[in-house]
């Protein structure tokens, strides 16, 4: 049953509402998925924050000309969900990618939007790869407190020392 054009300016208003407060879009082609599947994968991205919501791709492209992302559509063909991240930009990316792996032959990312930039196939990899935001800020402060944990050693080094020798001057007077 066809749309309405009222229905499909609400689609429209939504997706460009969702496009223009997410932190990331992930596109991705779920041609082989069955709706079990899909649902499983959507109840998955839910439980982390993430909306997994499939639209009809004249409609995607109408509303991503009218905010000025046309090249997130360019190549747009075949079945299209999209994933819309919250919090954590590259969280869809990383769950999308493992998923991808777990089911290749049903399930792709196509491109993403990730905080106002637009990227394609081995780029969506190498961002998958990437360390989280946990992670990468536990390096920074453990880089951090490297150089002042050798600063305490040096310092405390001669003292260690001074301690040491009069350790052994006490033992051998008290022989």
């Amino acid at each position: 049953m066809p749309l309405t054009r009222e229905k499909k300016e609400l689609i429209i208003k939504e997706l460009k509402d969702e496009l223009g407060k997410s932190s990331s879009v992930v596109l991705t082609d779920y041609q082989g998925l069955n709706a079990k599947d899909i649902s499983q994968l959507r109840n998955t991205l839910k439980e982390k924050n993430i909306k997994f919501k499939v639209y009809k791709n004249t409609l995607l492209k109408i509303a991503v000309q009218e905010i000025g992302l046309e090249s997130l559509t360019s190549s747009l063909t075949g079945c299209t969900s999209i994933a819309f991240g919250k919090d954590d930009a590259l969280l869809p990316i990383k769950l999308l990618y493992k998923y991808s792996l777990d089911n290749a032959e049903k399930f792709k990312m196509k491109n993403a939007l990730l905080e106002g930039q637009i990227f394609f196939g081995e780029q969506l990899t190498r961002i998958a790869l990437l360390p989280g935001k946990e992670e990468l800020l536990a390096k920074m402060l453990g880089n951090m407190k490297s150089p002042i944990s050798s600063f305490v050693y040096v310092v405390s080094s001669p003292l260690s020392g001074l301690v040491n020798v009069l350790e052994q001057i006490r033992k051998k007077q008290s022989e």
